[in-house]
């Protein structure tokens, strides 16, 4: 019989099966889970779009609401040799659960078990698609398994530069691979399949004559990345799951920096790197000209990180959130995201109140319009784009947010925000959200909420879960990854 937890991991998942739906198509307004609980909930919760922070009964009835009928989104199969892989993995996950850990190991095993613990982990990484073609996995090998053998763990910071392209909205661009020492293993730019729409050089500074110049593939840095995870080697970074996804390597153990740290009475932020070692490490990043990301400089930082919370006697958990206030000019903006891309200005400009649009000053962003660099069907299969827009003032862009019909809430930071309907010339319906730039008047970037909810949650499920049993023996099945 399924216990309650296995009840509401399963009405979880249909729920991000209908969101999924809506997502790929914004005509199926019954399926948009975020538009149903803005709508009947009130409070922090009416702005948590994760399904499992919320009550069984919520889920249920959302359920219940897309009729006996409706089957989803197609899933893409995984094969045989994908199941059994999974298989094995929970079946060693549940033998390393068992296992009191002791005060006696490795600290780097510590954090790896405390990055596993995190609730968004599972998601994060065994969500990653490698049973698909081109992906590559390495040996698994439970924490225990290592413990057990005396295995010392070897760290190597790993980030990536992406980019997006007519074929892939993730690229792989850039990868660099240091250890503890600080010595630079792999660096080099990675030729992108496909045609270049959007290289990032903001956020990178990277040429495209020199990227497409590279010599090296996907193929050539995972061969190189794959030689360099032996049993025990524990890959770090800041949000690895997204360099993972990059590189099309499916690879534990694990240590998140992003699922390790959180604000001050905001907890559901994700302190930035920068802020981090800033806060931490006493170390200011990206002071080289133009500020541009450096993947080796970002690995680097995020193994530090860990290796500096390693030597710590107690855990840092949280960090106070800064005193860091927007700039005075960037006040009279409002931060519009999850627009789908070749939106029309004059369409975007409809979810403000009319009096509103005649004094817009400016909207800043890509993709918007007739001004996009892509086919019509990598353009609908893009994820969404954002803009700024520009008021003549503070105040006009206040009086703006107000009056937009929408749903209030928040973000992460606790800046206020409101999600609202957009309708564009074919008649489809998507919803937008609008951002203030500070979470206070006085702009202030940071505000707080209430942590409360969330600890509720997190003690409901802590009783959901079922007791340690004793320690038992290795089970007497093959470790996925091995060959036969």
């Amino acid at each position: 019989m399924a216990s309650a937890l296995e009840d509401k991991q399963s009405l979880a998942r249909i729920v991000k099966d209908a969101q999924r739906t809506f997502t790929a198509d914004p005509s199926r307004v019954e399926c948009d889970f975020k538009a149903y609980i803005k709508k009947h909930l009130r409070g922090a919760l009416a702005s948590k779009g994760d399904p499992m922070r919320h009550a069984v009964e919520t889920l249920r009835a959302f359920v219940a609401t897309l009729g006996d009928g409706w089957t989803g989104t197609p899933r893409e199969p995984r094969g045989k040799e994908s199941d059994a892989y999974r298989t094995k993995r929970d079946a060693w996950d549940a033998w390393s659960a068992e296992e009191e850990a002791g005060t006696s190991e490795d600290a780097v095993w510590g954090l790896v078990r405390r990055t596993r613990a995190h609730e968004s982990f599972k998601e994060a990484y065994y969500g990653l698609p490698s049973h698909r073609e081109g992906w590559r996995r390495t040996k698994y090998r439970p924490v225990r398994w290592c413990i057990e053998r005396g295995v010392v763990p070897v760290v190597l910071g790993v980030d990536c530069e992406m980019c997006e392209t007519d074929v892939d909205s993730r690229a792989l661009v850039g990868v660099s691979v240091v250890d503890a020492r600080g010595e630079t293993l792999l660096k080099t730019l990675v030729k992108p399949p496909g045609k270049i729409i959007d290289l990032k050089q903001e956020i990178t500074g990277l040429n495209e004559a020199d990227v497409m110049a590279s010599t090296m593939t996907l193929s050539h840095v995972q061969d190189a990345v794959v030689k360099l995870c032996k049993p025990g080697t524990v890959l770090v970074g800041h949000s690895l799951m997204h360099d993972l996804r990059a590189l099309k390597i499916d690879h534990q153990p694990v240590i998140d920096s992003a699922l390790l740290f959180r604000y001050a009475n905001l907890p559901r932020s994700t302190p930035g790197l920068a802020m981090l070692c800033q806060v931490l490490l006493n170390r200011k990043m990206r002071q080289s000209s133009g500020g541009f990301h450096d993947s080796s400089e970002d690995a680097k930082a995020a193994l530090d990180l860990v290796l500096w919370e390693a030597r710590q006697l107690k855990p840092t958990y949280e960090i106070p959130a800064p005193a860091v206030k927007v700039d005075a000019q960037e006040m009279c903006k409002l931060f519009v995201h999850r627009i789908p891309r070749g939106t029309h200005l004059e369409v975007l400009k409809s979810i403000f109140a009319e009096e509103d649009r005649d004094v817009i000053v400016d909207i800043d962003g890509k993709f918007l319009g007739d001004d996009v660099a892509a086919s019509r069907d990598a353009r609908e299969n893009a994820k969404p784009t954002s803009c700024h827009v520009i008021f003549p003032s503070t105040k006009a862009a206040n009086d703006a947010f107000e009056r937009i019909d929408g749903t209030s809430g928040t973000d992460a930071i606790a800046r206020p925000q409101k999600a609202c309907k957009m309708q564009n010339e074919s008649g489809l319906v998507a919803t937008v959200c609008v951002r203030k730039m500070s979470a206070t008047a006085s702009g202030q970037i940071f505000g707080v909420k209430d942590a409360g909810e969330d600890g509720k949650r997190k003690s409901a499920h802590a009783d959901e879960q079922e007791p340690k049993k004793k320690r038992q023996r290795k089970p007497r099945i093959a470790l996925p990854g091995d060959a036969k």
